[in-house]
Parts: structure tokens; sequence; C-alpha cells
């Protein structure tokens, strides 16, 4: 979703079919948000938080702003040659701002678990997570090999591997 391409691509001809989800009624409580992390954990409590925030410097606001268009459902003026909507820029997506971001979430956080999935390509290495993990509970981690998704020539690609970790920090936090 990064730029508009010169030409379309076989796969972006198919006709598009749109079909209504069908959701399953039930007693569950469930709420959807739609706001900065940074700001929303201070507002929210539960027993289980899912992160999974930005590895690297690439901004999401730019690669996902058709999803992002067709998810708020209000009009924009394209912005720029691949015609990209206006985004905040995302401090997790910051090598200098990550660290410090991070550490403010979790000791923001009113949850009892937290999860937080990273790669091993991300910004924060490992260490720096369980380190900051540490300060908050009892910290676990679990790991994952995948072969790489390599949509570029070898010549652009900054990493080399075949393959990524996946890392899926666990956090008991302190009561």
């Amino acid at each position: 979703y990064g730029a508009y391409l010169k030409h379309l691509k076989k796969t972006a001809q198919k006709e598009l079919v749109i079909e209504p989800a069908n959701f399953e009624i039930n007693a569950n409580k469930h709420e959807v948000y739609n706001s900065d992390a940074d700001r929303l954990i201070k507002n929210i409590e539960g027993d289980i938080l899912y992160l999974d925030p930005p590895y690297n410097e690439r901004q999401y606001g730019a690669n996902y702003h058709m999803l992002n268009t067709i998810a708020e459902y209000k009009p924009f003026v394209p912005n720029g040659k691949t015609g990209l909507r206006r985004y905040e820029r995302s401090v997790w997506c910051s090598r200098r701002k990550v660290h410090a971001v991070f550490d403010t979430l979790l000791k923001n956080a009113r949850f009892r678990y937290i999860f937080f999935s990273y790669n091993n390509e991300g910004l924060m290495p490992v260490s720096n997570i369980e380190q900051i993990m540490r300060k908050y509970g009892k910290y676990d981690l679990a790991q994952i090999g995948y072969r790489r998704f390599k949509a570029d020539k070898a010549a652009n690609r900054r990493h080399y591997a075949d393959g990524t970790r996946e890392y899926l920090h666990i956090l008991e936090k302190n009561a």
C-alpha cells in the first residue's frame, strides 16, 4: 500500500468482492479503540494486553494509508506523488525514542499479563526489551523462526538473512 504503481499488476485487476462479515452474537463485552496507544493506555485496564508495534523506522501510516482511508471513511486530499493521506509519525519508529516510549507504556499499563510481539530486525534488541520488562515483573520469552519475505532485490535489502525470528515477550506484571 506504500505507493501507486505506474502499471496495474495482474493481481490488482481481479474483481473485488466485498462480503458482509458474519458475527457471532454473544454475551461477551468487546471494545475497539482508534487512539494513540501511549495516550489510551492511561484510560484502560484489564487482564491481558497484546502489543504489536512497528519494529523499524518504516512508518505504518504510509504503508497502510489505504486501509486507514477505508476505516475512517472520511474524505481527504491526496498528498504528494503517491497520494498519501497525512498521518502522525510514530515514536515507535524512532531509534532514539522507542526505548523510552516502551518503558512508559509498560509503566502505565494496568494489565496483569502483557504480551509484546517483536522481531530480531527491530529497533530494540531482545536484551533491551527483557531489561525493561523485568523492571515491572516476571519475564519470559517464546520465539519462532520464519522464512524471510523478500519482495525486493537483494542489492537493496538491509537484512540478507533468509530467515527472521519472531519473539513473544511475556510479562506477568507486579501487582
